[in-house]
Order: structure tokens, then C-alpha cells, then sequence
């Protein structure tokens, strides 16, 4: 006959299976109504949340200095040697024009008089030609230098002092042609004048008065009657090759003050924004075996 109680605690196991059952509902009921445990965290402050680096503003460390100089006093020392150059220009023309004024024609000699200071110039002109030209170069020099410090200043007001940005290719455009113009017009004014003897030439050919070729004036009514278109003429020609070097004098200072400003304020503004934005740094630094720079930023 078959035992059915093969277990000896059979009897026990029927009994004890329904209370399992209903403490572990219990203890499912009493882990859902409890709140979850916060996930462990490590210790210390709580991380701040990540911006954005390329919004964030380069600090005060990484901007360049403001220049010391603004270059005022290159371009106003280039101003008064630009205004003595051409001052002295325009004396010479003045000169030049009234050069020729004393030019008569003597009939008991039947010659020209007051000849050779029409023709070779006088001393004003020798004095104030070398004061005109070592004036406007000085001023050149000056204005090239003065405009290139100037425009940096701009930039860096532009950059970080919220100054109206300039056209920069403006002023490289029409320095570059104003300049241009002035060297040209100065070198072709002075091949001509120094072709043509300050109008010598050409006014003798037009009223003869001196035999310059060896032929024949047409007599000495013919020559008195040329004297004075031929001084009206050197009168002319002379103070107008004067008046283009001047000229071409003083347009090669305005224009290269022009280009030299626009020029470095074009380069420093792309440059100090190119600091600005990669937060580039330039710092000593010193060890006992090192001693050099070093470069931090962005990128």
C-alpha cells in the first residue's frame, strides 16, 4: 500500500504557503506606496550645467592693452611740414610768375635784357625749391607713420569700446589713388619741366627771342615784338610746372596718411577680433631651467 505522506513535513507546507503568499502582498504594497531612493551621488558641489563657449564673452585678461599712442602728434607734426611745403610751393609759383616781368628788349644794344634771371630763376627760387621738397618728404615720412598708429588706436576702440566700425576699404581705395596720382603727377610734371628747361624751350620756339639754333630771328623789330608773349608765356608754363609739383607733393602725404590708416585698421580689427573670439593669451612664464612665453586660448 502506497504512503502518501512520503514527506514528513507535507502537513506543514500546506499551511504555510497561503501566509507567504499574503506577506508578500503585503510587502509589495508597502515598497510601491514608499517613494523611490534618489540615485547616489557623488560628493561635493552638484556640477554646473554646460553653456555654450562660443557665446561667452573673452574676459578683460584676454583683450590687448589700449595703445599708448594715437599718433597725433605724427600727423600734426606731418600737417605743419606738409603746410611749410606748400607754402613754400606756392612761393615759388608766385615767384615764377612774376619772373619774367623786367624782360625788355634794348634797341641801342639790340638785345634782350633782364635775360638771364628770366631764364635761370632768381634766388627765391633757389631758396625756397630745397625747403618745398625736404619739407614734403618729411611730411610723407610723418603721415605714414601717424596714420598707421592712428588706425590701430581706431581698431581697438572699434573692437572693444563699441565705436561705429569705419570703412576701412574707403580709405585703402582712395589713399592707394590719391597717392598714386600725386607720384605720378610729381615724376611726369618734373620729366616735362626738366624737357622743356620750365618752359623755356617751348616759349623761345613759339616767340623767339634768343638764338638758340643758330638761324636767323627776323630782325631786331621781329624780337621786340615776340618779348612779351614770350614773357607772358614763361610767366605761364613756369608757375604751372611749379604748381603740379606742389600739387603732386601734397596729394602723395594726404593719400599715403589715407592708405597707411585704413591698411592697420583693417589689419588690427580682424586681428583683435580673431583674439577676442579664441580668448588668446600671451603670459611669461619663468622656471629655473625656462624662461620663455606662452600662448593660451581657443582652438
Amino acid at each position: 500500500m502506497a504512503n502518501r505522506n512520503t514527506c514528513p513535513f507535507g502537513h506543514l507546507l500546506k499551511v504555510t504557503t497561503p501566509m507567504a503568499a499574503t506577506v508578500s502582498l503585503a510587502l509589495s504594497v508597502l515598497l510601491a506606496a514608499q517613494p523611490a531612493a534618489p540615485a547616489s551621488q557623488p560628493e561635493g558641489p552638484a556640477p554646473a550645467p554646460a553653456a555654450d563657449t562660443a557665446s561667452v564673452p573673452a574676459p578683460s585678461s584676454a583683450r590687448p592693452p589700449e595703445p599708448r599712442w594715437r599718433g597725433t602728434g605724427l600727423l600734426a607734426t606731418a600737417g605743419v611740414l606738409g603746410g611749410i611745403g606748400f607754402g613754400a610751393n606756392l612761393g615759388r609759383v608766385i615767384a615764377a610768375s612774376r619772373l619774367c616781368q623786367n624782360l625788355s628788349y634794348d634797341n641801342e644794344a639790340q638785345s634782350v635784357s633782364g635775360f638771364d634771371q628770366c631764364a635761370f630763376g632768381s634766388a627765391a627760387l633757389g631758396i625756397l625749391a630745397p625747403i618745398g621738397l625736404l619739407s614734403n618728404t618729411a611730411a610723407f615720412a610723418f603721415a605714414a607713420g601717424g596714420g598707421s598708429m592712428r588706425g590701430r588706436w581706431a581698431a581697438h576702440r572699434t573692437a572693444f569700446g563699441g565705436e561705429r566700425q569705419q570703412n576701412a576699404g574707403l580709405q585703402i581705395g582712395l589713399g592707394a589713388g590719391i597717392m598714386t596720382a600725386g607720384i605720378v603727377t610729381y615724376i611726369g610734371v618734373r620729366i616735362a619741366s626738366f624737357a622743356d628747361v620750365l618752359g623755356f624751350s617751348t616759349c623761345n620756339e613759339r616767340s623767339p627771342i634768343v638764338d638758340m639754333a643758330g638761324g636767323d630771328l627776323g630782325g631786331p623789330e621781329v624780337v621786340e615784338g615776340n618779348v612779351p608773349e614770350f614773357r607772358q608765356c614763361m610767366g605761364r608754363r613756369m608757375s604751372g610746372y611749379l604748381a603740379g609739383i606742389g600739387i603732386g607733393q601734397a596729394m602723395g602725404v594726404v593719400g599715403v596718411g589715407l592708405l597707411t590708416h585704413g591698411a592697420a585698421y583693417n589689419r588690427n580689427l580682424k586681428l583683435m577680433r580673431y583674439i577676442t573670439h579664441n580668448q588668446l593669451r600671451l603670459q611669461p612664464t619663468l622656471t629655473f631651467n625656462y624662461a620663455g612665453l606662452t600662448l593660451s586660448g581657443r582652438f
